[in-house]
């Protein structure tokens, strides 16, 4: 496969780097105590949603198909989960999550339900795209037991053109979903590039830089390069899948 130059990678366009107001909840609201998203009339069980892994044509930061690197050409997809309700409390973005600007999302139900429609639709999407496709985990949301983690590995292992990448908030140094992610994504990086948020580590993490705060910040991140103008969007970057030198974000 090959990236066509006219394609256009994104159905809606990106918002301009550094505009637009976040919305932080304070820890009195009731999405913040109960660990819900503020929009639970978005929340769909997998039956309800055409397929809950998205074209990323539909993103307007990620965009449709990897245009650069050994993935050019791969088809991108999106997975949507709740956020705060799969998350762990530790997200350094609990309260400020971008999910609290994003009403339009829809958030799907994670659990056997979920694991099974995986299932069926990356093996439907081997057979579209032999020759690869990649899946961005997850656009709101997060791992939400061992055995989800679990799941993707027996997917990774069942199914070749199946590629990963996007973060976590669970620590890696825990003896639960954080640790389980960190050996899998040690195990096959190339695969399953899934960085840990909140982190100052030189490799496979990232982390929001504060207004004020040295883009590398000691441990030699690089800064996003979409953030800065630099590319398009993920899919003409491919930054992140690329490396495992970590990725510094700034607060959006």
């Amino acid at each position: 496969m090959r990236f066509a130059a006219d394609q256009r990678q994104r159905r809606f366009e990106a918002p301009i780097p550094g505009e637009g107001k976040a919305v932080s909840l304070a820890a009195t609201h009731p999405a913040y105590r109960s660990g819900r998203t503020m929009f639970p009339s978005r929340v769909f069980d997998p039956d309800e949603v055409g397929r809950v892994l998205k074209s990323a044509h539909n993103s307007a930061k990620i965009g449709k198909t990897v245009a650069k690197g050994r993935l050019r050409g791969a088809p991108i997809f999106t997975l949507t989960l709740e956020e705060r309700a799969t998350c762990p409390r530790s997200c350094q973005m609990w309260s400020g999550c971008y999910g609290n600007n994003m009403q339009a999302a829809e958030r799907i139900v994670g659990g056997p339900a979920l694991e099974d429609a995986l299932t069926g639709e990356v093996a439907w999407l081997t057979d579209r795209h032999p020759d690869g496709f990649l899946v961005r985990l997850h656009v709101l949301g997060d791992f939400y037991s061992v055995d989800y983690v679990r799941l993707w590995a027996d997917l990774l292992a069942a199914f070749a053109p199946l590629h990963i990448f996007g973060f976590t908030a669970h620590r890696p140094t825990d003896d639960g979903i954080g640790a389980a992610i960190a050996a899998l994504a040690a195990r096959d990086w190339a695969r399953f590039a899934v960085r840990h948020s909140g982190w100052y580590f030189p490799r496979r993490a990232s982390y929001v830089m504060a207004p004020d705060d040295v883009p590398n910040h000691g441990v030699g991140a690089v800064t996003c390069p979409a953030q800065l103008g630099l590319t398009d969007c993920c899919a003409t970057c491919a930054l992140c899948w690329q490396t495992d030198r970590s990725i510094a974000f700034r607060r959006h």
